[in-house]
């Protein structure tokens, strides 16, 4: 089994079985769902459904675990997981607000839900680290910034940038990776010192998500989404120069862990859609998983 998704189209959670280029999508674990997000490589989710948060765990097992979560305060936009799956971050951009749930999946805590309309402009992205420590957050406006959590668990400037899209850390937690898709600027933040050094995306105009990974050999590696011009590109920071690009047939809707080498890079927007799939092992690919063909299992 590859992983669990959230798939939006027919509101259930369910499994994507088998593996990229031969991947398929198991009958619906959970339905009735208005929202969930599933901790990479995990058999966990929060969910909400009828009105009511939830912790879902042992997804694809005989019996489903089911434990609430009544201290999220409204359904959010999105969420973002540190790669270990303690934690989850929920975000609204149309809200300017953040939550935070710990301690997953055994001891789950909900944070306060916490306003970011003091730091000024709109929510423009989350990035967690590996194990959830650091949070930052993209602020998009006249005042754009790259804020970084404290010890305090308040956030601090990082980085003066106007229109910031994405970012991701580095997966050794070093480096915090900022994308700027106005200026087309890729800043690597030393986390040690706070230095930044800009990388050119030569060749990308409209650079619109970014997600750090390695390849076979474990190397550090980047990947690029461009929303408009519908490709995926693999960026070797080290060598700055980018490795291969990937010529899309849609629009690639960012990069959502999947299983342990596979991203989902373009969702389902209706039953008959497929899912994309990009695969960084054992060589980066783009694949897709075909829509069920029994109505039954939609």
């Amino acid at each position: 089994m590859e992983g669990f998704i959230f798939d939006e189209p027919t509101q259930s959670l369910r499994a994507v079985d088998g593996f990229p280029g031969s991947a398929t999508f198991g009958p619906a674990l959970v339905s009735g769902v208005a929202f969930a997000s599933v901790a990479p490589h995990q058999n966990y989710a929060i969910v909400f459904k009828d009105g009511h948060f939830l912790l879902m765990s042992a997804l694809g097992s005989a019996h489903v675990v089911t434990r609430a979560l009544d201290a999220l305060m409204s359904e959010p936009e999105g969420a973002v997981w540190s790669a270990d799956g303690s934690v989850a971050v929920l975000f609204s951009s149309k809200g300017n607000w953040i939550q935070s749930v710990t301690g997953l999946p055994k001891t789950p805590h909900v944070n306060s839900h916490e306003s970011l309309s003091p730091l000024g402009g709109t929510l423009a992205d989350v990035a967690a680290d590996s194990d959830g420590k650091k949070i930052a957050i993209a602020m998009r406006g006249a005042q754009g910034a790259v804020f970084l959590n404290t010890a305090s668990q308040k956030f601090v400037p990082l980085l003066e940038t106007a229109n910031p899209a994405s970012l991701s850390f580095s997966e050794d937690g070093a480096e915090l990776y900022a994308l700027d898709g106005t200026s087309l600027k890729l800043s690597a933040i030393a986390l040690s010192n706070s230095s930044a050094r800009v990388l050119p995306l030569t060749g990308l105009k409209t650079p619109s998500a970014i997600r750090t990974g390695h390849d076979s050999s474990n190397h550090p590696l980047l990947f690029v989404a461009d929303l408009k011009h519908q490709l995926v590109s693999v960026y070797n920071p080290a060598s700055e120069k980018f490795q291969a690009t990937f010529h899309l047939a849609f629009q690639p809707s960012g990069f959502q862990g999947l299983g342990r080498n596979s991203f989902v890079i373009g969702s389902r927007g209706k039953p008959s859609d497929p899912l994309w799939l990009f695969s960084t092992a054992p060589k980066p690919a783009v694949y897709f998983v075909p829509a069920a063909s029994s109505k039954g299992d939609e």
